[in-house]
């Protein structure tokens, strides 16, 4: 026997012994909870889940299946972990450059936002955001409002956005925000407890992100720009084509475990009340007690959105390194 066919045999061998371990286990456990009448299929997903909502980007009620508050749940950390990554890149980035700055008070502000953020607990930045920024703000009759834009203690509120007819379960609105005594009414509404998750996640990753951006731009080495500045190019001009490409490749392996971690974070949401993937399966569990099935729906729904994230971040890495060296 060819030593590849021995190393096929023994590896394919430890998969079947894994296989049936797990299968064992699976099997094992659903005998235990089904002696102690507690149910091991998936077919409560279809029963009615009875409790509202404050954040769907779908149409939902408590005559919803249990199912269907599933998917609003992860399309609810969808939505805050793409807000989130998006504006805490935007703070990272600037804050990193920022800490580069010749100019020492910016510089100073810059390293002083990263110490205090990066040293205090996530938990209590979100619950500061919530009671502390939000909280004060004002009811619907005094609203803030720019640009069609309006904020108060209901929430955010974004203008008008088009229909569109080839998916018409999301509830996209048809009409600007327009404000009464009591309420505000159109608009899409991003709810106060996203508005502080998203602010806290922002904040807190992109403190992060500013120390990834400030060591790449460091690991390129000073030849380089004195290089560029000998082509006659300027130090902006440098820095976006010259100094940039060179420091993403060192930048983008920790930044995509920073937004990895990130998803993970938006699962701290239930502690201001917001309704992402893991708060609303913690009420289907509580309310079905199929506790196997819940978690393994959960774990399987955050390792997709974990693929996700790594495979959309991957592409962009291979058309950094396009070129260049691998």
């Amino acid at each position: 026997m060819s030593r590849a066919v021995r190393r096929f045999a023994i590896q394919a061998g430890l998969a079947l012994a894994l296989g049936l371990l797990f299968a064992f286990a699976f099997i094992n456990a659903r005998e235990n909870l089904r002696a102690l009448g507690i149910p091991t299929s998936f077919a409560f997903l279809h029963d009615v889940a009875g409790f509202s909502i404050n954040q769907s980007l779908i149409s939902y009620s408590p005559l919803s299946t249990y199912g269907r508050a599933l998917i609003v749940g992860l399309l609810n950390t969808v939505l805050v972990s793409v807000l989130s990554g998006i504006f805490a890149t935007l703070i990272g980035f600037a804050a990193g450059f920022a800490r580069l700055s010749r100019n020492l008070a910016l510089s100073r502000l810059a390293a002083a936002y990263v110490g205090i953020v990066r040293n205090l607990p996530l938990l209590l930045q979100i619950l500061f955001c919530y009671a502390i920024v939000l909280a004060p703000l004002p009811g619907p009759a005094e609203s803030y409002h720019f640009a069609g834009f309006v904020l108060n203690n209901r929430g955010f509120f974004t203008p008008a956005l088009s229909y569109p007819h080839f998916w018409p379960a999301i509830d996209w609105p048809l009409f600007d925000p327009a404000l009464n005594r009591f309420n505000v009414v159109g608009g899409w509404r991003l709810s106060p407890e996203a508005c502080a998750l998203i602010l806290a996640l922002s904040l807190y990753t992109g403190a992060y992100i500013a120390e990834i951006v400030r060591a790449g731009v460091q690991s390129v080495a000073r030849g380089q720009s004195e290089a560029a500045a000998a082509m006659g190019l300027s130090a902006a001009q440098a820095r976006r084509l010259v100094i940039r490409p060179q420091a993403m490749r060192v930048i983008l392996p920790p930044l995509i475990s920073q937004y990895l971690a990130m998803t993970k974070n938006s699962s701290l949401a239930a502690f201001v009340g917001f309704a992402d993937l893991m708060q609303v399966s913690g009420t289907i569990l509580n309310q079905t007690g199929a506790a196997l099935q819940v978690m393994a729906l959960v774990m399987a729904l955050y390792l997709a959105l974990s693929l996700a994230t790594l495979a959309v971040t991957r592409l962009y890495e291979r058309r950094l390194r396009w070129g260049g060296r691998t």
